[in-house]
């Protein structure tokens, strides 16, 4: 009869993820030599080696790679059947740290929270903005509990499933334009224009590709995280922004956003940290937000 308890199938998943018993240990605040001591234990259990063991990493031997398949199965069966066995009886409470850039996409985790805190009254929702860069690494460090991502996140590192949101770039530029005459703006009506982009956009390389040309080829006068800060620069007459382009409110203003061709569209994911373990609170959530999708 194996003699294996939940806790150490946790923590085995934590070295997985990590690949670093070191690292590990740090980040489920106990001490290196207690960890190596519960993995030697678990290779002695199963009779067979889990890790192999270098320098500076570990990798997952094939017996340990089925391991940490079963291992998530058992510890996400625990707590599905936990949080089932008690939600007629258990008082939820506590922060749930999400980590965003700005998108409407918030919309479908705010319903979700709302409905969680109507419930339990002791919960709140707390927003850390930041860009797409920063927020990959606040949920990586395990500063922000989930995180809404754009783009495509590494799926050996993160899970996460698409959010039926779209984030459309569009250009915004004065009234006084001339390109504001125009249905669709192109890349050749740009290229000659003073232009404001989103940082992101430049660090992952769409805009590059969306222009067919270098950067640096491109005469750009500011570049933005926060959608605000956009408009107020396209309203001082620093340029033309690309912006998401239900993000901005212009309507009020003497600025128009127009249509660009080809469409950039970037999809917007829930994301975090593979093998995590969350408080049953953000369990709670995450929970809801998957069964307003329709994801398992």
């Amino acid at each position: 009869m194996l003699l294996v308890d939940l806790q150490q199938l946790q923590n085995f998943l934590v070295i997985a993820q990590e690949e670093n018993i070191t690292h590990a240990a740090e980040y489920l605040h106990i001490s290196q030599p207690a960890l190596s001591r519960q993995i030697q234990a678990l290779e002695k259990e199963f009779g067979k080696p889990l890790l192999i063991r270098e320098a500076k990493k570990v990798s997952l031997t094939k017996d340990g790679v089925l391991l940490r398949k079963r291992a998530a199965e058992i510890t996400n069966l625990v707590t599905k059947t936990n949080d089932e066995m008690r939600a007629d009886h258990h008082e939820l409470d506590g922060d749930i740290l999400l980590g965003v850039s700005e998108t409407d996409a918030i919309q479908v985790i705010g319903r979700a929270a709302s409905r969680l805190i109507s419930q339990y009254p002791k919960v709140t929702l707390k927003l850390r903005n930041g860009n797409n860069e920063s927020i990959l690494s606040r949920v990586n460090s395990g500063v922000v509990d989930l995180g809404l991502y754009f783009g495509q996140v590494d799926q050996t590192v993160f899970n996460s499933f698409a959010l039926p949101r779209l984030n459309r770039f569009g250009a915004l530029l004065p009234k006084q334009n001339p390109l504001a005459t125009k249905g669709v703006i192109t890349p050749d009506d740009l290229v000659p224009e003073s232009l404001i982009l989103y940082q992101g956009a430049l660090d992952d390389g769409s805009l590059a590709e969306w222009f067919q040309r270098d950067i640096a080829d491109l005469k750009i006068t500011g570049t933005f995280d926060m959608y605000l800060s956009a408009k107020k620069m396209v309203e001082s007459g620093l340029g033309i922004a690309l912006v998401f382009d239900d993000l901005v409110d212009y309507q009020d203003s003497d600025l128009v956003c127009r249509p660009i061709a080809p469409e950039i569209a970037i999809p917007v994911s829930l994301i975090w940290k593979k093998y995590q373990i969350f408080s049953e609170t953000v369990q709670a959530l995450l929970t809801l937000v998957k069964q307003s999708m329709g994801v398992d």
